[in-house]
């Protein structure tokens, strides 16, 4: 979309003509995200409240203030925030990881509010457009395992989406976009007595059809490189890509009793990965996930207190597609034979009970503690065939219907110690995770870190851990073990933070360099004699790196800028080695200007490295080396809050630079074009 130069600049002028008016002593509207990340205390490291400089591993917190500033619409913008978070956005949901590792987030555990709703078909942490920005209080992100905690699925780190359930708010927030995007949040939260009540509701649709998009799934050279290429439907009006999406998040506390739910449902047409003949994925309703929990907060004394949870998690998925019979002489699309074909898997569910302790020996000293078990139900696949007017369901061969039932059982301690002298302090904890799980290994998962504090404001940490992603329902596809091996990670880290001041600019710097080691990859071998396919349990990845994000302070002006460097290694996957497709540097500088008591405008600048990836051979068979080149975007947001209201414009790709994330999951597509140019609208009321 190429809009008028102009109009770029006039969005950056209007605001000026208030400057005027700037009062320095008022701060009650400009936040202030220094002092309020050197004031917080965050739960995601260690599962209990703790500082956020003495938290151990390396923790970045993103709080609804720097959401506000910045402009960002949904989880997916707030997580480009940070240095080291790696996402490939192929307009559905979130494939990518952490620290340069990358797939389908199968290894970041997704948490609301401490609670897993992570996907039980494929371990995934599944984002889409479901976790809308109004729904969100800050994002606490914790980088490198934790399983000692949290169990399976945290080999990367742990997302904790903490949301505004409780915060003592109500306010009514719309956004309207371009390519038919809309967006509806209501929050209501309420207190009488000992009882409090809190909802939040949200509604999301966007065609998410720019004409760039269309243009470029068309384009076989730079998209696709697949064999269906030849005979696609190269009409781009028959293009689709809408998407629908709602959030429901509720909870009533009494006196220590409480109930609530987080309910998110999403149909897509699964954006541009994998895409068929006719250039649709299909209609693939995931009908998100509905997480129900009851649970009691128990206090015994001072020193013991603790909770007992049980929770009810169910998903379901549904897709609707047109399923192809080319015949040999096909040569266009007309020619194919097509008919409709629906694939269902589940309802799959799981019901967990969790409690956890801690016990506080004295002001120094503590325990956590706890037991985390559940039985999981994963529905059964079943594809609906439409021929000729006639219905056929079966189930495939290679579905793992012994698989289908499962059971975990956890135990899981960890223990901390502080030591003070004067100004100075040393915290040491160390955890273990006993874990128990039908077909996969049993494992002991140990984390340790020492937190070392010369002052108030700076902090040393070293920090080893370990974790585990257990097997799916997939990976046990056309296999005749019974179990499988479950993939590990093993990280060592040093890490330094510190606040300081320098000529009235406060600055908050996080600085951490690690090695992380992924063991135990699945990989699918035909066995000639017996004609069954099997899995392999084999190869390796290391990846050593540094990240730093520094915020920083100054009168009128607010900001970070952060790094990130990967050393590029060779994954090792039983007889082949590959490099995997991550870009080496990004770079990212946010910059907020306070230019009154209520009007400010922002900008954030996004740089990745070049990519080198893996895709199909466009003349042939076999695959080829692709550069993907370097990219740089920026995105404006200008916008005027009071204490009732908020209204601003929010420009995303304000240059309209073509820029591409890389596919980290195949060799074909090739790429992903990302979002032209284009403008949204936001409003907000508190009442």
């Amino acid at each position: 979309m190429n809009y008028p130069r102009a109009l770029v600049f006039i969005f950056l002028a209007i605001p000026f003509c208030v400057m005027a008016n700037v009062d320095d002593e008022q701060h009650s509207l400009f936040s202030l995200p220094v002092e309020e990340l050197l004031q917080l205390e965050v739960t995601v490291a260690a599962r209990k409240n703790e500082s956020w400089l003495s938290s151990s591993g390396t923790v970045y917190v993103i709080g609804k203030s720097e959401i506000e500033n910045y402009g960002w619409r949904d989880l997916k913008e707030i997580l480009a925030s940070i240095p080291n978070m790696d996402y490939f956005y192929q307009w559905s949901w979130l494939p990518g990881g952490q620290r340069g590792f990358t797939g389908n987030m199968s290894g970041t555990l997704m948490l609301i509010d401490g609670r897993e709703v992570q996907n039980l078909l494929a371990n995934e942490a599944f984002i889409m457009n479901n976790f809308p920005a109004s729904r969100i209080e800050r994002v606490e992100v914790l980088q490198g395992p934790n399983s000692t905690l949290y169990g399976g699925n945290a080999t990367q780190g742990v997302i904790n989406v903490i949301t505004r359930l409780g915060q003592g708010e109500r306010e009514l927030h719309l956004i309207a976009g371009e390519v038919g995007t809309k967006h509806a949040h209501l929050l209501v939260n309420h207190q009488y007595n000992t009882l409090s009540m809190a909802l939040s509701a949200s509604y999301f649709e966007s065609d998410q059809d720019y004409d760039e998009l269309r243009s470029f799934v068309m384009d076989p050279n730079d998209f696709s490189r697949n064999s269906k290429d030849a005979l696609r439907d190269l009409n781009p009006n028959n293009f689709r890509n809408d998407e629908q999406s709602y959030t429901l998040d509720g909870k009533l506390d009494y006196r220590g009793f409480y109930v609530g739910m987080n309910i998110s449902r999403s149909k897509n047409v699964s954006g541009i990965e994998a895409v068929a003949y006719d250039y649709i994925t299909g209609d693939d309703s995931r009908r998100g996930y509905e997480n129900y929990y009851l649970g009691k907060q128990i206090e015994f004394s001072d020193a013991l207190r603790g909770s007992v949870e049980v929770s009810y998690f169910r998903e379901y998925k549904e897709k609707d597609r047109l399923t192809t019979i080319v015949p040999d002489d096909a040569q266009t699309y007309q020619a194919l034979i097509q008919y409709n074909e629906r694939e269902d898997i589940g309802p799959s569910d799981r019901v967990r009970v969790n409690t956890q302790w801690q016990y506080q020996v004295d002001e120094q000293t503590d325990w956590v503690f706890g037991y985390d078990g559940w039985r999981t139900q994963i529905g059964r696949k079943v594809k609906y065939r439409d021929i000729a007017g006639q219905v056929v369901l079966f189930t495939p061969p290679e579905w793992a219907k012994d698989k289908e039932k499962s059971e975990k059982h956890a135990l899981f301690a960890q223990y901390s110690k502080t030591v003070n002298w004067g100004s100075k302090s040393l915290k040491a904890s160390a955890g273990l995770r006993y874990n128990q799980q039908d077909f996969t290994n049993s494992a002991y998962l140990p984390r340790a870190s020492i937190v070392f504090q010369p002052n108030a404001s700076e902090s040393f940490k070293i920090t080893y851990g370990e974790a585990f992603r257990p097997p799916t329902i997939f990976e046990f596809d056309l296999v005749v073990d019974d179990e499988l091996e479950s993939q590990t990670m093993k990280m060592s880290e040093l890490n330094w933070s510190k606040s300081f001041s320098w000529n009235d600019i406060k600055l908050a710097n996080i600085a951490a360099v690690y090695s992380m080691k992924a063991e135990n990859f699945y990989e699918k071998i035909l066995d000639p004699i017996a004609g069954t396919w099997q899995t392999r349990v084999t190869g390796e990845h290391t990846i050593m790196g540094f990240e730093n994000q520094l915020k920083f302070q100054a009168q009128h002006w607010q900001g970070q800028i952060s790094y990130r460097f990967v050393k590029p290694d060779e994954a090792q996957i039983g007889d082949i080695k590959e490099v995997l497709d991550i870009p080496v540097h990004k770079l990212k500088l946010g910059l907020v200007y306070r230019l009154s008591d209520t009007w400010r405008v922002a900008g954030f600048v996004d740089h990745w490295s070049k990519v080198y990836t893996q895709a199909n051979n466009l003349l042939g068979d076999g695959t080829e080396v692709e550069q993907i080149p370097h990219w740089t975007t920026m995105n404006l947001h200008v916008f005027r809050q009071t204490k009732r209201y908020s209204f601003g414009v929010y420009i995303e790709n304000l240059f309209d630079r073509s820029y591409y994330h890389s596919n980290a999951r195949g060799t074909s597509p090739v790429r992903y074009l990302q979002a032209p140019r284009n403008l949204r609208l936001q409003i907000s009321y508190k009442f």
